[in-house]
């Protein structure tokens, strides 16, 4: 990376940035790894590993590494939406931010006879990133199904988000062992919202359904990893405990109406949407102009993974008086098994070639009306990328592209909510870089140089 490329690259980072729930890989983590099949247990280098092996960051080389995962393109198709046979496709984008890490090198733990070898070297690392993403907004629709026959307005929102912040700590123990440990912090933001109208084409019958739900939850969880490498091969492992919440809150409220009655509810109380245990192990091979991983993940289940329980007011009419009432949502973790595959191989030394494959199978174990998860869905996923190297840093630019399947709640007989089929394809396109602080320095002075006057400079 040349000085002039990093002081672009510099004010990338600071212009502003502009998907799933149970679905750990919803989210691209770091740049290589996600353009290698979000593999990094073992061979991790970039912002991922702190978040997939933490023993893994004391092999990064840069100071500051980043993923901007700018721009995702959705096409989305639920069958069966207003009708039996009444589907609905929608096109979406979006941009979206992804990793942030600091890399800190500290002074050797002590000092090993080969003074070549690493035993002994240690690195420390803060990073902040979203670990799932998803959101589902097909607001405004509507659809008549007959004359006569009935007009239905629908609009149904709902987003999940993880954010994950905290430190992370690393150490050669000998030349080819590595130990780490990460503490997380996650912040956790549910949000859920559906209103569907029905009419009678010739007036004989309407009725209302209103439905939205909320929470926050902030926990903290615990990673411990370690890699050993022998010869040009490397294996990892990780274990991560599951979340223990420390603060959570959330809010439901409901209100039906038809035929001249109407039941409404609302209540506020707690709130958790915790990750459960995951294992992680990966194989890595490494050889002069490239490397190979596979990866494994392990998820254990969790009978009450997100949970919303409220108490409240209810109210039925027509003759019913306001009456103290409590609701309670949950969804249910099943265990799941996840794998990725991915390469790096260099043309040349300054220019790389990246590919992966993964699955992202989804851990809901189900979706109901009394569950929290709107949706659940499988994905597999597929990415490519290109690389260019120097001895400042490493710039990548690539996409990771999806196929998914499977459900999600829909409102056709509503109040009655059953799941109806649900696709989709998608693509996410990444830019990733790492650097060190000495070339940041050498770009804000480029920066300097180029929006400073040539007689107000100093000679």
């Amino acid at each position: 990376m040349t000085p002039r490329a990093a002081a672009v690259f510099a004010l990338l980072l600071v212009a502003p940035a502009a998907r799933a729930q149970g679905n750990y890989r919803s989210a691209a983590l770091g740049g290589r790894s996600a353009l290698m099949g979000d593999t990094g247990v073992a061979l991790g280098t970039d912002g991922a590993a702190p978040f997939l092996n933490p023993a893994t960051t004391v092999h990064v080389e840069s100071s500051l590494a980043v993923s901007v995962s700018f721009l995702t393109l959705d096409i989305q198709h639920a069958s069966d939406w207003y009708a039996p046979g009444a589907d609905i496709t929608r096109v979406s984008g979006n941009a979206i931010p992804s990793t942030l890490c600091f890399f800190f090198a500290l002074p050797k733990l002590w000092q090993p006879k080969d003074e070549d070898s690493d035993a002994g070297s240690q690195k420390l690392a803060t990073c902040f990133g979203n670990t799932e993403l998803q959101s589902f907004d097909w607001v405004g629709q509507g659809f008549q199904t007959g004359t006569p026959g009935n007009i239905e307005t629908t609009s149904v929102h709902w987003s999940w988000q993880r954010y994950v912040v905290g430190p992370s700590y690393a150490v050669n123990l000998s030349e080819g062992f590595a130990i780490g440990a990460s503490v997380l912090g996650a912040f956790t933001n549910f949000s859920s919202f559906a209103s569907v109208g029905q009419t009678a084409t010739d007036g004989s019958s309407s009725s209302v359904f209103e439905d939205g739900a909320s929470g926050n939850d902030f926990g903290l969880s615990a990673a411990l990893g370690a890699t050993l490498k022998v010869s040009r091969v490397t294996i990892g492992a990780t274990v991560q405990s599951p979340d223990v919440t420390v603060y959570g809150h959330g809010n439901i409220s409901s209100y039906e109406a038809a035929a001249g009655a109407s039941s409404t509810y609302f209540g506020q109380g707690a709130f958790h949407g915790r990750a459960p245990t995951r294992f992680g192990l990966g194989v890595g091979y490494e050889w002069p102009r490239g490397s190979i991983e596979l990866d494994g993940q392990l998820a254990l289940a969790d009978g009450d993974a997100i949970e919303l329980d409220t108490t409240g007011t209810q109210l039925d009419t027509p003759g019913g008086t306001p009456t103290a009432a409590s609701l309670r949502r949950a969804t249910r973790y099943q265990p799941v098994v996840n794998l990725s595959l991915g390469a790096e191989v260099y043309v040349r030394p300054t220019l790389s070639l990246l590919t992966g494959v993964a699955t992202d199978f989804t851990a809901v174990d189900g979706l109901a009306e009394t569950g929290a998860a709107p949706s659940r869905e499988n994905r597999l996923l597929a990415s490519f990328g290109i690389g260019t190297h120097s001895d400042s840093g490493n710039v990548i630019i690539g996409a990771q592209a999806y196929y998914g399947w499977g459900q999600m709640l829909g409102y056709a007989a509503a109040p009655t909510v059953t799941p109806v089929g649900l696709s989709g394809t998608g693509v996410l396109f990444v830019l990733a870089g790492a650097t060190n602080f000495k070339s940041i320095q050498r770009a804000v002075e480029e920066v300097k140089k180029f929006v400073t006057p040539p007689d107000r400079r100093t000679k």
